[in-house]
């Protein structure tokens, strides 16, 4: 028997060796920035690298090392980075007329594609990230109900604002009964007032969600919910869930959110309502909707959405009568630029048959290489967008994704990423994809890494 060393392996040996250029420029970063990140997701032991390139499948970091790309930009890039008909129509765009503050023809021609591609829209509006989607939608919501309480389940994020960072991430202590879970913030600065008014529930339970959601129904205004958890990884709905839950919230009279801001345009040209065959009464949208851009919106009903009309000239008086909803940036004529040409590729082309197909080889693969090196591995997809959890443990909740191993998945990464390949980011609750531009022999490469990596961090010395 091999005996184990006296200093732990380090898996992130061959990934620091090859950028010597990013960790001297990470000190440069860490004075401008906290973590020399723009975002806290993209901080990572030992530093991050920093990325100069992208093209089709794949990103260059400032060392000139090529990686093969499933992060993908955490979703936006489905049709490859730097498509080159997105970026014509960018150029055209930025050319033509930059922002203005006043409307563009473009924003609106964007938000008419949007309505045509997605069943439960009669109205929209635009946003800037999933965030400002969800803010506003939940604002809207409690407007139209008169309520104040949002319902969302237990490990689902929905965007960086105080009212959606409730119950993502906590200990099982702080959780409290999995039945009926406690509303636990999610990092300081939040106060304690914003987390009573979110309620928590176990996603794919149906007794105990039914049990929170009458318990508030009166004082309730939505429901916020994914429909596939992507915020935890990947969890799938299971024994008509969502069909369960539509069915409840209309009798309680309680608006249902669908935050597709993940799985929006991803997973079929009319999103998740489209491939589950459920309408919600409002949507959230973003990431590929803006095809590598910022844009984001929220819509639904009209009698809804028209919550965020003023009242006419003559009713002045009643200035608090109307969910206010602006943002300089809205619809963003280069954005809307680029969301509309995605969404147009997007509905007139194969991409959905291509990014499936090549998901499923990956995914399915992934499984197969872990089983062949003989490791704990729980792979769970849909469509192109997936995530391994290191664990044999059935995945259906978000307190089962507790038994994977997330430091065995960073080291997995980090191991993968030293050899050319992003699986994601080296976070267990992430996910990543296939794009346009994956190829059956990127694919069949990355298998091969992944096996590696697999054995690396099965038996690393």
């Amino acid at each position: 028997m091999m005996s184990k060393p006296d200093t732990e392996y380090d898996h992130a040996k061959r990934l620091r060796e090859k950028t010597t250029r990013s960790r001297k420029f990470h000190d440069r970063a860490e004075a401008v920035t906290p973590l020399g990140v723009e975002s806290n997701v993209r901080a990572f032991d030992p530093y991050p690298f920093y990325i100069e390139e992208a093209e089709g499948s794949y990103v260059t970091d400032m060392d000139g090392n090529e990686y093969l790309d499933f992060l993908l930009a955490l979703g936006p890039v489905i049709l490859g980075h730097t498509h080159s008909e997105v970026a014509d129509a960018v150029a055209e765009q930025a050319r033509k007329c930059d922002l203005t503050a006043t409307p563009q023809p473009i924003a609106f021609e964007y938000m008419e594609k949007v309505k045509e591609m997605t069943p439960s829209i009669e109205q929209v509006r635009l946003a800037n990230s999933g965030s400002e989607a969800t803010m506003h939608a939940m604002r809207v919501a409690r407007s139209y109900t008169g309520n104040d309480i949002i319902a969302k389940p237990e490990g689902g994020y929905a965007g960086a604002h105080d009212y959606a960072l409730q119950s993502v991430y906590a200990s099982e202590e702080a959780m409290g009964p999995e039945d009926e879970p406690n509303t636990v913030s999610y990092g300081t600065g939040i106060p304690d007032v914003v987390s009573d008014t979110v309620v928590a529930f176990p996603f794919n339970d149906k007794e105990a969600t039914e049990k929170i959601l009458r318990k508030h129904a009166d004082d309730m205004a939505a429901v916020i919910i994914e429909p596939v958890m992507f915020s935890c990884g990947c969890l799938k709905p299971r024994d008509g869930y969502h069909e369960f839950l539509r069915e409840l919230t209309e009798e309680l009279g309680i608006v249902l959110i669908w935050d597709e801001v993940m799985t929006g345009f991803r997973l079929g040209p009319q999103s998740a309502q489209g491939r589950f065959g459920i309408t919600p009464d409002m949507t959230t949208f973003a990431k590929v909707a803006g095809g590598g851009y910022q844009m984001a919106g929220f819509g639904g009903k009209k009698e809804i959405m028209q919550e965020i009309a003023p009242p006419k000239k003559k009713e002045a008086h009643k200035w608090n009568t109307a969910a206010f909803h602006g943002g300089t940036y809205n619809g963003h004529p280069v954005s809307a630029a680029a969301g509309l040409k995605t969404l147009e590729i997007l509905d007139e082309r194969d991409v959905y048959e291509h990014i499936e197909e090549m998901g499923d080889r990956l995914f399915t693969g992934l499984q197969e290489v872990a089983d062949d090196v003989g490791i704990d591995v729980n792979v769970q997809h849909i469509g192109s967008m997936g995530q391994v959890y290191m664990t044999d443990h059935d995945i259906h909740s978000y307190r089962d994704t507790w038994h994977s191993n997330g430091e065995q998945f960073a080291d997995w990464w980090l191991e993968a990423a030293g050899r050319g390949v992003l699986f994601g980011n080296p976070m267990q609750g992430e996910r990543f994809f296939t794009t346009y531009t994956t190829t059956e022999e990127q694919v069949d490469h990355a298998l091969e890494v992944a096996e590696e990596a697999f054995r690396a961090v099965d038996h690393p010395y």
